[in-house]
């Protein structure tokens, strides 16, 4: 049976546009063709000539001619209202949603000037503060007491008895991220992948090429956590088991399992000095670990437990090495974040989550910069908040990412040069990428319903972003053209790492596989 593609009615006469496809009302169609000459539908051009009527069976006999008082010539007159009050009705809807587009358009630009409105007072009240501190040194301790009672005027929070003070930045710590922040920054803008890195279309041929099976212990299953050697020659894991494992892909053995945590490892990373190698872990149970061999990875008696970093109330959520590789950040689920000397494992400084801004937070995830400066913490309010680790009493932005659902930001991360941040959630199946320059959404990926995000993680060269989680996927940086797509798993995948050049990924999942995915020999 067909409808009318105007009043919804099945058609008396029907016909159909070639232009379109719809099918509709002769009579009702001619009407509206003769008032506006296009497709009430598509808005495209018609004429009566591009009708083709349609010879539907079994076939109706047209009604005898009637006089104006018989009941077919009534109902012809209502018919003819009808196709009126339809026409009007189109008219109507379409109003109604220029309507709302319009209406959509003018709730974004005043959101958007309420956020330029944020800055605005944030900036005119850091100058504010700036200002005073110049006054203070300047002028003296009588100076100094009013610019404090200035800047409390201000709507400073002023902590209550018994809060946490915050320790200053010492000055030698402060000096070596100052001068590694411009030694980075100085040559982001003209980064560029190491010479044979691998390509877009090297990466598109990628299939899995070999596996490692039984990874990790069975009570209970899972690899939770994962990364690669610099040379992409040993992988090293954390599992639900509890134990962080050394794998070498070479001699195709497991090197070492380091056990000392209570719970699951969330994260693992190597660290390598001139001095020696190190390996740093983190666990719910609070605690992050620092395990290191005086010479290359070798035998399993060449590791050893080499310090214990504790003092967070809530489980860990993350940590972010500094480029220096001399500092760690660790984030915590009690609001605090903390940056801890990876040589005597003692705290450098403490940042409070500042009470009343913003309302209160919980950290789920940790990253770092790559100019080593900045910090980006994924909260529990869907944010990210980010911090230069040479304040303590105010945020250097925040990110509104996975609000509208509510959902925790479980995984975040910065692109190689600075550009991009990359957030994830293990509730909701997509991925927003942003554009640090102008603090904005730049593109959203969105996965199956039924789809999983563990990890985002741009690679080291700043051409792609790998996500994984139900699958794993690869997308080319500023396009975020799909390169690759694995989904050939039996569990949820958890960590995704390029080896070397980029010639090999190294995926790892609750399967308690490695697997290994390279060009075809």
């Amino acid at each position: 049976m067909f409808f009318c593609a105007i009043s919804g009615s099945p058609p008396t006469v029907p016909v159909v546009s070639t232009k379109s496809g719809h099918v509709y009302e002769k009579n009702l169609i001619e009407q509206y063709i003769e008032q506006n000459g296009n497709d009430p539908i598509t808005g495209e051009a018609l004429t009566k000539e591009d009708l083709i009527d349609v010879k539907a069976k079994p076939q109706t006999l047209p009604p005898r001619p009637p006089t104006q008082s018989s009941i077919p010539a009534l109902l012809t007159s209502l018919q003819s209202e009808y196709d009126t009050i339809m026409l009007e009705s189109l008219e109507i809807k379409k109003a109604y949603q220029a309507a709302r587009q319009e209406l959509a358009n003018a709730l974004y630009r005043e959101d958007a000037g309420v956020r330029a409105l944020a800055r605005i007072i944030k900036e005119r009240d850091e100058a504010r503060g700036a200002l005073a501190e110049v006054r203070a040194t300047i002028g003296g301790g009588q100076v100094q007491g009013q610019a404090g009672e200035a800047h409390m005027q201000e709507g400073d929070v002023e902590m209550g008895e018994g809060a946490e003070v915050q320790q200053a930045l010492p000055k030698e710590v402060e000096n070596v991220l100052a001068e590694t922040n411009a030694a980075l920054s100085s040559v982001r803008r003209k980064r560029k992948p190491a010479p044979g890195y691998s390509k877009a279309a090297d990466v598109k041929t990628y299939i899995q090429t070999s596996t490692v099976p039984s990874v990790h212990g069975t009570k209970p299953p899972g690899i939770t956590a994962l990364d690669l050697s610099l040379d992409g020659k040993l992988a090293l894991t954390g599992g639900a088991d509890k134990t962080v494992q050394v794998y070498d892909f070479e001699s195709e053995k497991t090197l070492a399992t380091l056990k000392g945590h209570t719970k699951p490892v969330n994260k693992v990373e190597f660290v390598d000095t001139p001095q020696r190698s190190m390996i740093v872990s983190s666990s719910a149970d609070k605690t992050v670990k620092l395990w290191s061999s005086e010479g290359a990875a070798g035998a399993e008696s060449e590791w050893k437990l080499n310090g214990n970093m504790t003092g967070h109330k809530g489980d860990i959520v993350g940590f972010a090495v500094h480029p220096s590789k001399r500092y760690v950040a660790i984030g915590s689920a009690d609001s605090t974040w903390s940056m801890r000397d990876l040589e005597t494992t003692s705290v450098v400084k403490t940042y409070n989550a500042i009470e009343g801004f913003e309302g209160s937070f919980t950290y789920t995830s940790a990253a770092m910069h790559p100019d080593g400066l900045l910090y980006g913490f994924g909260t529990d309010d869907g944010r990210v908040r980010i911090w230069d680790a040479r304040d303590d009493k105010t945020l250097a932005g925040t990110l509104d990412s996975h609000t509208s659902a509510g959902n925790s930001v479980t995984t975040l991360s910065f692109s190689e040069n600075g550009y991009f941040l990359a957030t994830g959630s293990k509730q909701d199946p997509s991925v927003n990428v942003f554009d640090l320059r102008k603090l904005s959404i730049l593109s959203t990926i969105n996965f199956n319903p039924d789809g999983k995000v563990n990890e985002v993680r741009f690679d080291p060269s700043a051409q792609f972003l790998s996500v994984v989680g139900t699958e794993a996927k690869v997308y080319a940086n500023k396009s975020w053209e799909e390169v690759l797509t694995f989904d050939d798993n039996a569990g949820e995948l958890t960590g995704l790492r390029w080896g070397g050049l980029g010639e090999k990924i190294v995926l790892a999942g609750m399967d308690r596989h490695l697997r290994v995915l390279s060009a075809a020999a």
